[in-house]
């Protein structure tokens, strides 16, 4: 299921999807809401009405992005094998399919250059989709990207390579990459196009790595224990980074808010 909740009285719906609900997208242009469901391909929410729709996929969909502007929706099929994403037009849910490489786990759309961006974990590669013709060009950034952002301010996209503990920086005007440095076990990040900073999830060494996305100069904040998702408030340049906890400490999980301006 998803549950829905109210962002004005915190009151909730709870709406049935498929099986295995993995990874959530919203077009806030159409009010239309893609479910990538592990086992029973997309679930599309109708946000007015909460009717759903089933989208037939690949088996194993394991990520979702959407482009507003162009109205197509892109999930990443983790199916071993399989090497693919699957473009839907929210128009019609009439759908694409597109080769990339191999365990496509991450996307991110560039809503501003109709480029799409898929972290490919074993090929050690992220997958460029030009939107317009699904044409597409790999660029090499090192074992087991793993998370994926996009500023489409500077048109700069960000790699979380987990596997070299760096994060991969692709320039998206020439596909020319930059490393930088940052925590054990890379994750999750998120970018704050209004303040160009990047905010990345260390799992292995409970913090995370701020990069300032004009000098790539780094800073560490830490965290709770095992940090694993983040996400940017750029109104309000808050950041919030949910610590799995650990069995250690009995699995007792936090939310660590990081002040922006002051870190």
């Amino acid at each position: 299921s998803v549950t829905v909740i109210d962002g004005t009285t915190n009151n909730t719906t709870t709406v049935a999807v498929g099986t295995g609900p993995g990874a959530v997208a919203v077009n806030s242009v159409t009010n239309q809401i893609y479910v990538a469901n592990e086992g029973s391909g997309v679930t599309v929410i109708d946000g007015a009405t909460n009717n759903t729709t089933t989208v037939a996929v690949g088996r194993a969909p394991c990520g979702v992005a959407v482009n507003p502007n162009t109205n197509q929706i892109y999930l990443g099929d983790n199916e071993a094998g399989s090497n693919t994403v699957t473009v839907i037009d929210g128009a019609t849910n009439n759908t694409t399919t597109v080769a990339v490489g191999s365990d496509p786990v991450a996307l991110a759309v560039n809503s501003v250059t109709n480029e799409i961006y898929v972290a490919s974990g074993v090929s050690g590669s992220v997958t460029v989709i030009d939107g317009t013709t699904n044409n597409t060009t790999t660029v090499a950034v090192g074992g087991g990207p793993v998370a994926v952002a996009v500023n489409s301010v500077t048109n700069q996209i960000y790699a979380a390579i987990i596997g070299t503990n760096s994060m991969t920086v692709i320039d998206g005007t020439t596909n020319n990459t930059t490393t930088v440095a940052v925590g054990t076990s890379p994750i999750a990040l998120a970018v704050n196009p209004t303040t160009n900073q990047i905010y990345v999830a260390n799992q292995g060494s409970n913090s995370v790595t701020v990069i300032d996305g004009t000098t790539n100069n780094t800073t560490t904040v830490a965290t709770g224990i095992s940090p694993g998702a983040v996400a940017v408030n750029s109104v309000t340049n808050q950041i919030y980074v949910v610590n799995f906890g650990s069995v250690a400490n009995n699995g007792s999980s936090s939310v660590t808010v990081i002040d922006g301006t002051t870190n």
